[in-house]
């Protein structure tokens, strides 16, 4: 298994040797002034969040730091950025705030430094982060491993890295074991509830972390944890008012939330998500530092007295809001400027060696399995067509992704594979070199609940059974994903319909694009708004065409759903799917369960698993259905959905060259629906334009 205490004997160095060991403790003390109410006073605001591990950006790894370098953002680069602002801002007098609104780990290789300091603590630490909050993904390898990456960042005398991490409305099970780690950590000061700085212009600036509950639904893994975050709850309301009033209480003059909950539609009058509701519901909180939602606020966004800003995602720009307050009134101007941060951004020089440090410490761990090293290129994309997937449509990437599921089970019998757009967290650019480092990046999310195999970061992968029904009611959930993205279909069709209608459009309104499901395997066709049989997206039964056994590129005719045999007598039809622990995960969610069995839809899935047909896949047995990449081997060896792709990709199943093309994913494919013999896309939509 890959060595991944290499990394922590690695970090550990960094922090303290040439690169600025410390903490703001260690800093020349400084005057604190008194304020009156009357006074004006000002300081400066700077946020990241959503950073998901991205240490060298985004773009190609391979150019990261050379002449052709074509990656945005960075640590090298934010670190640049932050210092340039905290020179200025003391040449001024000006004091700043630096905080991160979560979702930090999680997304590129390295993650493979999660088995000793995290890359991102590493840096947050080096940058004196004034305090940060947790996201959704930091749960995503369950309590007990990130209370274990906390140790491990803060070290048994707390040096390497002392930045206040606050949870404001977290809440630990007294009864379950899981979370007694972080239990740990919040009895020793570590994990906060919040925190109130003082300035040295004497300005007291209260900071709570929240987690809204669109994002924790997106942490499956969070259990027992859980967040009091329900705005429509009176009681829950009446507890995170009382979080602000606590701080205001204790002297704050300003309130400033680093909320993982999200805002959207901020060029809107009335814009929407999580963070919208907080600031409606909840007084006093003076600013909101928004996360989740990856939407960059181009400009300050007012919800009443509460102003909420977002620096978008993945370290491509540092929010900086310069805020005005005065004393006894609050704040009274706020502006915002959004550094992007380029390639032509500097590389801070110290950030450069770390990055070189931990590409070295990954490199020799992964000289074990693989001959190649993090940023050597070992495929090619020549398509225009395998970004990451933005919308709830079929995509070259999508059908990538879940081609390469199918290519990992073999051509034994035919199968689905089933990939939701929600994992997928990059894509490629035409023309480039994939490195190690980038194939990664596209499926690198997860952790197994087998602590066995939690030494290797990403979901596991599972082999489970459907029958008939639930594959024709996948394809029709599918469908109505794709279709709840369709503004048209839904404020014109469906909010000003029957009731039926209405309840189909309640029930569309919960099916973010992350819940498409891209599929290998089958194909179906839907009628999208305007066919007069199948409208309103309903999925024609007799379209669905599974096809045949080792077509991982889904290629040759295909056979009807509707005449596969019996799985074996007294058991109904059933195909092999292969998917993803997240997956089965999300469709176990009670929230979906009754959303895909309510009125609205009342299209339910289930899976059953390979040793007994008759037996639904449960928490409880979930374990028993990972594939096993080497079955002699004692215990399960499980395969990472990012294993299949890496696989896939240098199998030369494309090419000798392993070159992704436009004649297997390309847009057109997609669109024309036949290329030459191809049957091409999996999922079509029947009529694009009204009948006349």
């Amino acid at each position: 298994m890959i060595k991944l205490k290499l990394y922590a004997l690695i970090l550990a160095t960094l922090m303290c040797v040439g690169l600025g060991c410390g903490s703001s403790d260690d800093d020349p003390a400084v005057t604190t002034a008194t304020l009156s109410d009357g006074e004006t006073v000002k300081f400066t605001l700077l946020q990241t969040t959503d950073v998901h591990h991205r240490v060298v950006g985004t773009g190609p790894s391979a150019t990261y730091a050379t002449e052709a370098d074509q990656t945005k953002g960075g640590y090298a680069r934010i670190a640049t950025t932050i210092t340039g602002i905290r020179t200025a801002k003391a040449a001024e007098g000006t004091p700043v705030v630096l905080v991160d609104s979560g979702d930090y780990l999680m997304g590129t290789v390295y993650d493979l430094t999660l088995g000793g300091v995290p890359a991102a603590m590493s840096f947050i630490g080096l940058m004196k982060y004034d305090a940060i909050t947790l996201g959704n993904h930091e749960f995503d390898y369950g309590p007990a491993p990130l209370a274990g990456f906390f140790d491990a960042a803060m070290g048994k005398e707390r040096t390497e890295f002392n930045v206040p991490v606050i949870a404001s409305n977290m809440v630990t099970s007294d009864a379950a074991p899981d979370d007694d780690g972080l239990e740990a950590l919040i009895r020793d000061g570590r994990i906060k509830d919040s925190l109130l700085l003082t300035l040295p212009n004497g300005l007291k600036v209260g900071l709570l972390g929240l987690m809204g509950k669109n994002a924790e639904s997106d942490a499956p893994l969070a259990s027992p944890v859980t967040f009091t975050n329900d705005l429509d709850d009176d009681a829950e309301v009446a507890i995170l008012q009382a979080k602000v009033d606590a701080l205001k209480a204790s002297g704050a003059h300003v309130v400033v939330a680093m909320s993982h909950s999200g805002i959207t539609g901020t060029s809107l009058d009335t814009p929407k998500g999580d963070d919208a509701s907080l600031a409606t519901k909840v007084t006093g909180i003076d600013i909101i530092a928004s996360g989740h939602d990856h939407e960059k606020t181009d400009d300050v966004v007012m919800v009443g007295d509460t102003r909420i800003i977002c620096a978008g995602r993945y370290g491509e720009n540092l929010a900086q809001l310069d805020v005005t307050v005065t004393i006894g009134t609050g704040v009274i101007d706020a502006v915002l400027t959004n550094n992007a941060l380029e390639s032509d951004v500097a590389l801070a020089s110290n950030i450069s060696f770390m990055v070189a440090m931990l590409d070295g410490g990954i490199n020799e761990a992964l000289a074990e399995f693989f001959p190649f090293k993090i940023n050597d290129i070992i495929a090619f994309n020549a398509s225009s067509n395998v970004q990451k997937p933005a919308l709830a449509k079929e995509t070259g990437m999508g059908n990538l992704v879940s081609d390469s599921l199918r290519y990992l089970v073999g051509p034994a019998q035919p199968a689905l594979g089933l990939v939701a757009n929600g994992v997928v967290r990059n894509g490629f650019m035409t023309n480039q070199g994939l490195t190690f480092a980038d194939i990664y990046s596209v499926l690198p999310l997860g952790m197994s609940l087998d602590n066995a195999n939690q030494d290797i970061p990403g979901y596991p992968l599972l082999s489970v059974l459907m029958d008939r029904t639930s594959i024709e009611n996948l394809c029709q959930l599918i469908a109505y994903t794709e279709g709840a993205g369709d503004e048209v279909f839904m404020n014109y069709l469906l909010k000003s319909g029957s009731d039926d209608l209405l309840a189909l459009y309640g029930a569309l309104s919960n099916l973010p694009a992350d819940y498409y499901m891209n599929l290998s395997g089958i194909r179906f066709e839907h009628g999208g708004m305007f066919d007069p049989t199948y409208s309103g997206y309903k999925v024609n039964p007799d379209s669905i065409y599974v096809y045949n056994a080792g077509d991982y590129k889904c290629e040759t005719p295909a056979i009807p759903l509707s005449i596969l045999p019996d799985l074996a007598p007294g058991l109904p039809p059933m195909l092999p799917c292969v998917l993803d622990l997240y997956l089965v995960l999300m469709l176990q969610d009670p929230g979906l369960q009754y959303l895909l069995g309510g009125d609205g839809l009342n299209i339910p899935i289930k899976a059953y698993t390979i040793d007994d047909p008759t037996a639904e896949v449960t928490m409880a047995n979930v374990l028993s259905c990972r594939i096993d990449k080497d079955a002699e081997e004692e215990g399960v060896q499980e395969v990472k959905e990012w294993m299949a792709l890496l696989q896939f990709l240098t199998s030369g199943e494309f090419s000798e060259d392993n070159i992704i093309t436009d004649a297997f994913y390309g847009e057109g494919v997609i669109l024309d629906g036949r290329v030459g013999d191809k049957p091409g896309s999996r999922v079509n939509n029947l009529s694009l334009i009204p009948p006349e």
